[in-house]
């Protein structure tokens, strides 16, 4: 680009003018044309040159914008990545305390269950020495009173066992299960089906349909020397 100072030092060079002069400056027409043109050439570089330099100065703003926005997507990425990873962590930690939880639940109510049934076993086994002797009692002389306040207490007792969900087995007559009974004694009956209950030695008990306490029992068992019928002899003749 050539400047408006360029354009007068060389006219004045052209037309032998010394700028230092103090003297008047005398020119013709056509130089003033000349510079009234080179003027108004300077004149319009100029406001060219302040809207180029105007235009710099926006676009370098818009590139700073830009390169800013650039960083804060790149911070918000990196933010959104770590809030992702902040909630999978929170969403494992959710659920491991809720499986903690579920399990403290569980194991609480197993031992209130296991607690309860050890003092239910202590209850029914206070039942039955009171059973053992309300029936000593019946077999005493001139017990009679005594045994009848004795026999309601038992009855309340066991009004309360029942209460609580407490059932005895009454299995006599029934056929051996494993899983509720316990043998102590095999009695060979051959009147009897083999495995029967005979006779409950220590009875068993329920506690909400499921065996609280597993009965001792005597069953019956088919006779090994079961005797042979012979077969019948018919009469022989002899001649």
């Amino acid at each position: 680009m050539v400047s408006y100072d360029d354009n007068f030092n060389k006219f004045f060079e052209e037309n032998n003018f010394n700028r230092r002069s103090t003297n008047n400056i005398s020119i013709s027409k056509d130089d003033y044309k000349k510079l009234t043109k080179i003027a108004e050439e300077y004149k319009l570089l100029t406001e060219e040159y302040r809207k180029i330099q105007t235009k710099n100065e926006q676009l370098e703003e818009e590139l700073k914008k830009i390169k800013q926005e650039e960083n804060e997507k790149e911070e918000f990425n990196e933010i959104h990545e770590e809030k992702e990873k902040l909630y999978n962590s929170l969403l494992r930690t959710r659920a491991d305390f809720e499986n903690y939880k579920k399990r403290v639940e569980r194991d609480n109510q197993q031992y209130k269950v296991y607690a309860l049934e050890n003092i239910l076993k202590k209850l029914i086994q206070h039942y039955d020495d009171l059973n053992r002797t309300l029936s000593g009692l019946k077999r005493l002389e001139n017990g009679d009173s005594i045994s009848k306040g004795f026999e309601l207490t038992v009855k309340n007792f066991e009004k309360i066992l029942k209460e609580e969900g407490i059932e005895p087995m009454n299995c006599e007559g029934q056929k051996f299960d494993p899983y509720k009974q316990e043998v102590m004694i095999v009695e060979d009956r051959d009147d009897l089906p083999e495995n029967t209950i005979i006779e409950e030695l220590d009875k068993g008990y329920y506690y909400n349909n499921k065996v609280l306490k597993p009965a001792k029992v005597k069953i019956s068992k088919k006779s090994s020397l079961q005797i042979q019928k012979l077969p019948e002899i018919k009469e022989i003749k002899i001649n």
